[in-house]
């Protein structure tokens, strides 16, 4: 048997069936997996894209489980179709021919039938429940379109729970058995005797199975189910998480762009965090040592041109700039005194190298060096040298320039870190994620960290030794692009790059947009400012940060009632969250929290110590504030990796609308749709995954039709005749 993963979400690996080709080599396993509680996932794993074995199927149409079995069975003899290849098997093991399709009650449309064309006879044996009706029900429809369909009669067995199939008929008249393992032979022939009593109350296909006249006969079409968007709510932003010296100015910046308040409330906390940078840190234990650094990363994510994220995020970074720009014009006019002080130091030095000439000769005829000279003339050249002003450096606070060498230069230059701004993350990522990336990937997943350090030695550029690697990050991404970065990302190569943007917010786009042209609140602008101004430069000691011999940096501690809301938070995280979230991205998300929740604390806490309302340990009220925003980033959250598990539905959706405006016709093939090159239906394997799912909810039905010469041609989809 193909060896598949032993245990999926939790649960444990209880049996897995391979999928065979004709001559039996198998090609493809489905596992069920079951917890005590008796949940279970059924769980194929084929190879994806034609690489390598994961979790799911890209086949369309879909493969039967028993083509093996179905290969040596004599075409005038009776083919049982079952539900499920647990049911399969148990006939199998006792010669019988049986087949089955893979995904359950609602798949049957999506397998190919088509090798049972020209045989005789077949049995639909449904499962004693509704979904059990419903899946024969579509067996028979894509059976009655075959170019030679069997014959179809429906066995109904006797005496089935509610629920029931064929496993539980065999199971009554077999003790012990567990349902997976071979029948004792002894058992068959008696067995097959009753199943042979049972075909005599075999039925014709109902009535209601077919739709005559319809250009799908012998199939009838359901009420198509709803197809509606699986991304989830968020949490809106409440102004009252805005901390208090921001939030007018940054109500007046939404209100006046008309854009949500999200965009530009990361902005302003992503920059705050990189103005602290690794100039001071957090330990939110009352005696243990761990410490974080204040510095985050933030993603805006938002249709282009709907929501405005780039002119939000662009409002506060203004201040930034032109924080930046008034340090630039300190750099410049420091310069030229600073030039002055270098000429100077130099031309004592050449003083000191040519006095150093003539005392080397000696005096008189033998020479004699006077050893006193020399030792004064060593010490004029040594304090001349350590009170040589340093070659001056610009002080910078954001950059878009992300390459290893250039980034390593800037640390060295500004040790608190720097911010690095782009517009659009997307395509930073995807570079990261070639092999010519990797290298640079690693380096900003340290720079995270914001305690790291950093040896850059290059031959021709000598040794960069950079002791601190702080970095901060922003940036806006389209959800279309980061949708498609996600599904790519999340098939197994997931290195916790996405938990790291922890200020990744997509707000809903504003439903009543209104006309505003008022003056900017430039008062609360300033104040914004002041406060930037006084980070870059605050030193933390003197307002209650602690600094002893050993420690690279001074640090905060929570005051006594803020201790309290952190521990309570952290054993929630601990004990409940953890071990109740089922989604694995958003249990490694929630493992960055342990760090952005006393980040954010102290961000808050250093904006009220700049806006002069707040010194020493972070407050209660800054504690609760970071707790609040660590609630609303889960709802972001968790609508972001919806998005990167199911993109499939989201493009069913979009599909969906274009059926309902009627702009394909009926039937139409999978080119007909992504050659029109309609958003978000652009990739073949995306929208025949669109279509499976319109099949499921009735609103298509997929007709494969027979080969002919060179290439099988693409099955045809046809609409339920509602929509026409």
């Amino acid at each position: 048997m193909l060896e598949i993963s032993q245990s999926y979400q939790g649960k444990p690996l209880i049996h897995s069936w391979d999928y065979c080709t004709k001559d039996g080599a198998p090609f493809g396993a489905v596992g069920r997996y079951q917890d005590g509680d008796g949940k279970k996932d059924i769980v194929p794993f084929f190879k994806r894209n034609g690489t390598t074995w994961a979790a799911g199927i890209d086949l369309n149409p879909r493969p039967l489980y028993g083509l093996d079995k179905l290969v040596l069975h004599p075409k005038d003899k009776a083919v049982f179709i079952v539900e499920g290849e647990k049911a399969a098997v148990a006939l199998q093991n006792m010669g019988i021919c049986a087949v089955t399709s893979l995904g359950g009650s609602q798949a049957a449309q999506q397998a190919d039938w088509t090798p049972l064309n020209g045989y005789k006879l077949a049995y639909l044996m449904p499962d004693n429940d509704n979904p059990g009706e419903h899946y024969m029900q579509g067996v028979y429809g894509a059976l009655a379109v075959l170019e030679t369909p069997p014959q179809v009669k429906v066995l109904r067995l006797s005496g089935l729970p509610d629920k029931g199939d064929i496993v539980d008929w065999l199971q009554d008249r077999v003790s012990y058995w567990d349902g997976y393992a071979a029948i004792d032979a002894n058992l068959h022939d008696a067995i097959k005797e009753e199943l042979r009593e049972e075909l005599k109350n075999a039925e014709s296909v109902p009535n209601n199975w077919a739709l005559a006249g319809s250009q799908s006969s012998g199939f009838v079409w359901e009420k198509p189910g709803e197809i509606e968007t699986k991304i989830p709510p968020v949490q809106a932003l409440q102004f009252e998480l805005i901390p208090e010296p921001l939030r007018n100015w940054l109500i007046d910046v939404s209100y006046r762009m008309q854009t949500p308040g999200d965009f530009a409330a990361i902005a302003i906390i992503v920059i705050v965090g990189s103005l602290i940078g690794s100039g001071c840190g957090m330990r939110p234990k009352k005696q243990d040592d761990w410490e974080v650094i204040p510095n985050v990363w933030g993603a805006a994510i938002g249709r282009p041109s709907v929501v405005l994220k780039t002119p939000s995020l662009k409002e506060p970074m203004g201040l930034l700039e032109r924080l930046q720009n008034e340090y630039g014009e300190k750099f410049e006019h420091d310069k030229a005194g600073a030039e002055f002080d270098t000429l100077a130091n130099g031309a004592m030095l050449d003083d000191v190298k040519a006095k150093l000439k003539n005392t080397a000769k000696g005096k008189g005829k033998d020479g004699v060096v006077n050893s006193d000279d020399l030792q004064k003339l060593k010490t004029d050249f040594m304090e001349l040298s350590e009170n040589a002003e340093p070659e001056p450096t610009r002080r910078l606070f954001k950059t878009n320039e992300t390459s290893i060498q250039s980034q390593t230069v800037l640390q060295v230059q500004n040790p608190r870190g720097i911010l690095t701004f782009r517009d659009e993350l997307t395509g930073l990522l995807v570079k990261w994620d070639r092999e010519d990336g990797a290298e640079e990937r690693a380096y900003f997943l340290e720079g995270w960290n914001g305690n790291g350090s950093y040896t850059d030695c290059k031959i021709g550029r000598g040794i960069t030794d950079a002791k601190s690697i702080c970095i901060s990050l922003l940036g806006g991404i389209q959800p279309d692009k980061l949708k498609r970065y996600l599904y790519q990302a999340m098939q197994g190569n997931n290195d916790g790059l996405m938990q790291r943007l922890q200020l990744a917010v997509w707000p809903d786009e504003p439903e009543n947009w209104q006309l505003i042209d008022t003056v900017p609140n430039k008062v609360e602008k300033q104040r914004a400012y002041a406060i930037m101004q006084v980070l870059a430069e605050l030193d933390f000691v003197e307002y209650g940060a602690t600094q002893g011999e050993d420690d690279d940096r001074p640090y905060f501690r929570f005051d006594d009632k803020a201790q309290v809301i952190f521990y309570d938070w952290l054993t929630e995280l601990q004990t409940i969250k953890f071990k109740q979230e089922e989604n694995p991205l958003m249990v490694e998300h929630f493992g960055k929290f342990r760090s952005l929740m006393p980040s954010l604390a102290l961000i808050f806490h250093c904006i009220d110590i700049a806006d002069g309302k707040a010194r020493g340990n972070v407050s209660a009220q800054a504690a609760q504030l970071a707790v609040d925003w660590c609630k609303y980033l889960e709802s972001h959250a968790r609508r972001i990796y919806a998005m990167a598990e199911s993109p499939e539905h989201e493009a069913a959706i979009k599909l969906a609308d274009k059926i309902k405006t009627k702009a394909l016709p009926s039937p139409f093939t999978i080119k007909d749709v992504y050659g029109k090159h309609w958003h978000g239906l652009t990739d073949k394997l995306e929208v025949e995954s669109a279509c499976n799912i319109l099949i499921d909810e009735s609103w298509l039905r997929m007709q494969k039709k027979p080969k002919t010469t060179g290439r099988p041609p693409l099955p045809d989809y046809h609409i339920n005749p509602v929509f026409l």
